[in-house]
């Protein structure tokens, strides 16, 4: 699901400000996305419930467990503030600090400064603690990942929101269509053409999928190789070095656009003789 996406300062701003704890609930069955998550990561008097397993959130020093306080800040920064992970089924704890874990408590941990993932209850379940990650967009299209630690009867991959999930189709969109148009233009002896990323489906919708060759209607669901799909056509033609920007890019129907070829688009004409590819 590629690399963790890490939070600018802007982020770690706006989703630092002060906010009451929250519960965050498994969804139902059909809603769009499984769980309720909010900004980075839980804060203190958070609780987290998956799937009806449920980790409460609480500072070391609340707690009185000065000794870990100690233990985190000896071997990290001085004012580092170590979280604890409460398990409500079991009572285990897991404290940690952003990405790095100190300290587990489970049943069956035999040593004190342990780190046990898995373990099992009184009653035979079987509980593991796992980072929780779910990457989302913020309101500017900025990634970031929201990463808590829960326990859990089952591990969860990394999660894609579907704001994330859009943005990540329309990136790849946009940078097949650039790719596309860059090895065109090396066919004309043109190395690493500048291209604009544009995502076709911007252009069909601002065209309102109407082909602006023959003017008929492109329907959205036709997919190519249909000759009646969509494709994004170049006003002026790619091998007279037309841009790949928005303004020089329209709608067409694959077979339209193949029987204009090299051609101008409609609407638009040749600044000289020169140019005209006929």
């Amino acid at each position: 699901m590629g690399t963790r996406a890490t939070a600018d300062e802007k982020q770690h701003a706006h989703f630092g400000r002060d906010r009451q704890p929250n519960v965050f609930r498994t969804r139902d069955a059909d809603a769009d996305f499984p769980y309720e998550f909010y900004g980075l990561g839980p804060i203190p008097g958070d609780a987290v419930e998956r799937h009806g397993s449920v980790t409460t959130y609480a500072t070391a020093a609340s707690l009185d467990a000065n000794w870990l306080v100690d233990l985190v800040r000896n071997n990290s920064e001085d004012n580092a503030e170590p979280l604890l992970a409460i398990h409500k089924q079991t009572g285990a704890h897991l404290a940690y600090t952003h990405r790095t874990t100190w300290w587990t408590n489970v049943p069956g941990q035999e040593h004190p400064l342990e780190q046990k993932w898995s373990f099992e209850g009184e009653d035979g379940q079987r509980w593991v603690w796992q980072n929780e990650v779910i990457r989302d967009v913020d309101e500017n299209g900025k990634t970031y990942d929201w990463e808590a630690w829960v326990c859990v009867a089952e591990r969860t991959p990394i999660l894609w929101t579907p704001a994330y999930t859009a943005r990540s189709e329309k990136q790849r969109r946009s940078t097949r269509a650039r790719n596309s148009y860059q090895a065109r233009m090396r066919d004309y002896g043109v190395l690493d053409a500048d291209a604009n990323p544009v995502d076709p489906l911007d252009i069909y919708e601002r065209d309102r999928w109407i082909c602006q060759l023959c003017h008929g209607g492109i329907g959205s669901a036709v997919d190519w190789p249909d000759p009646w799909s969509a494709t994004l056509d170049h006003i002026k033609p790619v091998s007279l070095a037309g841009k790949h920007e928005p303004e020089n890019l329209q709608t067409a129907h694959w077979i339209c656009n193949v029987r204009k070829g090299d051609a101008w688009g409609p609407g638009e004409a040749p600044s000289s003789a020169e140019e005209d590819p006929a």
